[in-house]
């Protein structure tokens, strides 16, 4: 989002300090461990008598490179942005609302990213199903990433072909693999869930509805295809499919298998996102 742009550039500047300490502390932690190894074995030898010089040297030394790597690492831990995120009390009770919402959430027994789906042709599989759906089992969890400093929790929803969405205050935050953030404004996000009936073929999770049953091979009308020994039954279960979409490029679907959990989400996020709106209406 526009309004982010700032951020996103003290984030990328963050974000090269710290790979540049990041490299200079395995150098100083490289050296320390080769410092302490050499003096050691000069320590233990047979002939330590004769390098009493580079021992002296090095029992100088490894002092210095230990408050190297200390100081260091003093500087990894605090090369982060403290974020303080503000504002009024509906909103903040609007985002704690979302907190629980997605506590719920991220407990549900199944969790999916759709990463492809098509037009199934139904008279050649067999089916009733309209659509094929690839999915890959994620897991969503309470997060952040190792810049962002904040007293609350970010929700992260993990991408399995991308890079995951994490959902600060306010904030959709997109760690990029290239270390570069992408951010999006909360209220740019659209954010919606739709029911889907799915044939679960891979056992059907402890929190899900199903809703009916069908045949691992159909005839148009629904009954078996007896053309087919080994045919048999497949229930058909309600999931609630959550779908993060934006002007900007991102577009992300989730299935989840505790559809009621799923629909609690996003209700929750849309009144946070109205709640942020009226927070920043002129009086």
């Amino acid at each position: 989002s526009a309004s982010l742009i700032q951020l996103r550039e003290l984030l990328a500047k963050a974000r090269e300090q710290q790979s540049q300490v990041n490299t200079d502390l395995k150098e100083a932690r490289e050296e320390e461990s080769r410092q302490q190894e050499e003096l050691k074995r000069r320590k233990g030898s047979l002939f330590r008598w004769f390098s009493k010089r580079r021992t002296a040297e090095l029992e100088a030394a490894l002092p210095v490179t230990k408050a190297e790597v200390t100081r260091l690492t003093a500087w990894e831990e605090s090369t982060k942005i403290a974020v303080a995120f503000e504002a009024g009390d509906a909103a903040q009770r609007a985002y704690a609302s979302l907190v629980r919402a997605f506590d719920a959430l991220k407990s549900s027994d199944k969790k999916w990213d759709v990463t492809a789906d098509r037009t199934t042709n139904k008279s050649v599989e067999r089916t009733l199903a309209d659509r094929n759906v690839v999915r890959h089992p994620v897991t969503f969890e309470f997060a952040s990433t190792d810049l962002i400093q904040f007293p609350g929790r970010a929700m992260r929803f993990e991408n399995v072909n991308g890079d995951d969405i994490l959902i600060y205050p306010g904030v959709a935050v997109i760690p990029r693999a290239d270390g570069v953030f992408a951010l999006i404004d909360i209220r740019d996000l659209d954010i919606t869930l739709s029911g889907v009936e799915f044939q679960e073929t891979a056992g059907v999770p402890r929190d899900a509805t199903v809703v009916g049953q069908t045949w691992a091979k159909t005839n148009k009308d629904g009954s078996a295809d007896r053309r087919y020994k080994d045919n048999h039954q497949i229930p058909v279960c309600l999931y609630g499919q959550v779908a993060f979409r934006s002007q900007t490029g991102l577009s992300e679907e989730y299935m989840v298998s505790n559809a009621n959990a799923a629909s609690a989400f996003v209700e929750a996020i849309n009144a946070y996102k109205k709640a942020l709106a009226e927070t920043d209406a002129p009086a």
